[in-house]
């Protein structure tokens, strides 16, 4: 076969358009990936930057998840205790009342309606 020869104004325009589709290779690169830098070979100091950051927000994330999970369990152990104490002074009142009825009678139910309330809190516990 034979050599092809261009002109200086064919050759630089030929280098122009592989110029041009290298760029547009990489535009559609980080389009299709949403990054600004791909690999560290378009800019090693920004792709380990981003790789560092990405890193460094996945941990927070996990962090931000666990910090959730403490929250959840601390208002539950709040609303246990808040149970509890309306149980308390379910039972405080029941024993008020005992001590002011002079009936035994009454005093018994009352015992018996305060030993069932004990009983719900020791099973909360």
């Amino acid at each position: 076969m034979g050599d092809i020869t261009l002109s200086t104004a064919t050759r630089t325009n030929l280098l122009s358009l592989q110029r041009t589709a290298r760029l547009i290779g990489r535009t559609q690169e980080r389009l299709a990936t949403g990054l600004k830098v791909n690999s560290a070979i378009d800019d090693a100091l920004a792709f380990f930057k981003a790789r560092n950051l990405n890193a460094r927000a996945s941990d927070l994330s996990s962090i931000k998840d666990e910090i959730m999970n403490g929250i959840s369990i601390i208002k539950a152990s709040v609303r246990g205790l808040e149970s509890i104490e309306s149980t308390l002074k379910q039972m405080k009142a029941l024993a008020q009342s005992a001590i002011s009825s002079l009936e035994s009678s009454t005093r018994a139910k009352l015992a018996s309606q305060f030993n069932e309330l004990r009983s719900q809190v020791d099973n909360l516990m």
